[in-house]
């Protein structure tokens, strides 16, 4: 990836989360296929109560088909850039999402619709249930969610010891297949297996572990985490193995796992085999330029070498997550900040192009509807291809070919962007950009302010930023030392060339203390590598 992607046109991803909370929520909006969201009291699993109904596409042709991995990552992101969805356009939309914990049924889990059927696909199953403790994280005191929180876990749990995992045993649970029916306590066999599901499951365990300290969430994470860890080709199939790779690095920081975590990393953005299309080698992180712009972080199914027709072939969504969730990553192993810096920088201005108002019109395939009803571009369209008709790129998406919807502009691809809108601001210096590692580490221990930087330029650089009213102390967490004391307000500091730093602001004269390869200030840990 270069170190500084051209040309250089950064958006303001917060106020772009919060207008897209703005146009999607808003249910007196009027035109052609809105309101995306309508209010509705036909529930399933808590009557007496009212909930939501939400397009996953603008024009999606069943209205009635909402899903929860839509709306519950959208509602998160708007959270993480400051939206309280408790209270927004005069709705409680976190205790109206409550809708999809599946009770009626008898499943007890959170699934992508109200009225789930598990036994299809470990995406489907895993991640409304990741997103519900994210939900927690964020709301916990919200109707049923802290006896849901551990019912969830319980449910996985018992999916675990069905997979064969038995922590008296040793055994671990064996994930290499597509999906976990609740109902018959079987894994689906045939079709593609989606191993990363032990990843996801190791994250959710740990959190449940992390909020309760009992020693049952504990062994299964472990058990789960040593499968995910122990696979030698590549099983990512989307978005659970991210989850599996924050863990690993969160787990080795604070408990002395021994995860291969350089291994795992390298599989969020190497090719892997398990989503190969006829043209394509499988899904990775994209490299290169496309009709004279850097498009480097996007993340799509990429294409054979030679092969011209389509190209690689982008997803949103996809790259919104994997921003958000490896993020936090650097604080517990800060030897791939200056790697992990540079992918965010990337992605995070390629990205802008899967929105109209940043391509030609003739480079997209539904341009009036958001030029007309979206004139600031917060619905982004769910795919861009590198080539189509000679023209490169191209913002597209499956749902019209497939009859899902009448455009390609998905609410389902942009619902994350509040997970980069959440973390990201821009500093005094261009491509400089410091990245929250706090927000979206959902139940981290205590810490403090804690910021990412990455220098793409030649030569070292002065960067402000604002420390606020209180004086503290700042720590890099690379170079493993203060680099200022009693400081406030503004503050300057110097970039080397080509490098990261990890800012912690720890109170002023602070205790420090040591453990390990931990630094403390007053029993918080500001450094998980200190040596």
């Amino acid at each position: 990836m270069p170190n500084k992607p051209e040309p250089y046109i950064m958006r303001d991803w917060k106020q772009v989360a919060i207008g897209y909370d703005s146009l999607v929520y808003d249910v007196t909006k009027k035109g052609e296929y809105l309101p995306l969201t309508r209010i509705t009291s036909d529930v399933t699993n808590f009557p007496g109560r009212k909930s939501y109904l939400q397009y996953t596409f603008v024009g999606s042709t069943d209205t009635l088909k909402t899903e929860s991995i839509n709306t519950f990552m959208s509602i998160v992101g708007a959270t993480l850039c400051g939206v309280d969805k408790t209270n927004s356009f005069g709705q409680n939309w976190v205790l109206m999402s409550e809708e999809f914990f599946n009770c009626k049924n008898g499943l007890n889990l959170y699934g992508n619709r109200t009225s789930a059927v598990t036994g299809y696909d470990w995406w489907y199953e895993l991640i409304p249930n990741i997103l519900f403790y994210q939900l927690y994280a964020l709301y916990p005191e919200v109707g049923n969610f802290k006896e849901e929180f551990t019912i969830v876990a319980d449910r996985w749990l018992e999916c675990v010891k069905a997979l064969g995992g038995d922590a008296e045993k040793g055994t671990l649970p064996d994930t290499n297949f597509r999906a976990f029916n609740f109902d018959t306590m079987k894994p689906l066999l045939g079709s593609v297996p989606e191993p990363e599901a032990a990843g996801a499951m190791g994250w959710l365990f740990y959190m449940a572990y992390s909020q309760t300290r009992e020693q049952k969430y504990l062994d299964a994470a472990k058990l789960c985490m040593e499968r995910f860890s122990s696979f030698t080709s590549n099983p990512s199939y989307e978005l659970q193995y991210l989850y599996g790779t924050i863990n690993a690095a969160r787990m080795n920081a604070e408990l002395g796992t021994n995860y291969d975590l350089h291994k795992i990393l390298n599989w969020c953005f190497d090719v892997g085999p398990l989503r190969r299309w006829q043209h394509t080698l499988g899904w990775g992180t994209v490299v290169g330029n496309w009709g004279g712009m850097d498009v480097s972080g996007m993340m799509a199914a990429i294409s054979k070498e030679g092969e011209t027709t389509w190209g690689d072939f982008a997803f949103i969504m996809n790259a919104f997550q994997q921003m958000g969730i490896l993020a936090p990553l650097v604080r517990y192993d800060d030897r791939y900040a200056r790697a992990i810096g540079k992918f965010l920088l990337n992605s995070a201005n390629a990205n802008r192009l899967f929105y109209s108002k940043y391509l030609p019109i003739e480079n997209q395939d539904c341009a009036e509807w958001s030029r007309k009803y979206d004139p600031n571009s917060y619905i982004a369209y769910e795919a861009v291809r590198q080539y189509k008709d000679g023209k490169s790129p191209f913002a597209t998406g499956d749902a019209v070919p497939y009859g899902w919807a009448e455009t390609n502009l998905s609410l389902y691809s942009s619902a994350s962007v509040g997970y980069l809108g959440g973390i990201m601001e821009k500093t005094n210096v261009e491509a400089i950009l410091k990245f929250d590692l706090l927000k979206t580490d959902f139940f981290h221990e205590k810490g403090y302010p804690s910021y990412l930087f990455y220098n793409p330029y030649a030569v070292s650089k002065k960067v402000e930023i604002c420390l606020g009213s209180i004086s503290c102390d700042v720590y890099d967490a690379i170079s493993n030392k203060f680099i200022a004391k009693s400081v406030k307000g503004k503050f300057k500091f110097s970039m080397p060339a080509d490098e990261a730093m990890i800012l912690v602001l720890a109170p002023t004269e602070g205790k420090i203390t040591y453990e390990g390869k931990k630094t403390l200030v007053n029993g918080v840990v500001i450094d998980y590598n200190n040596k």
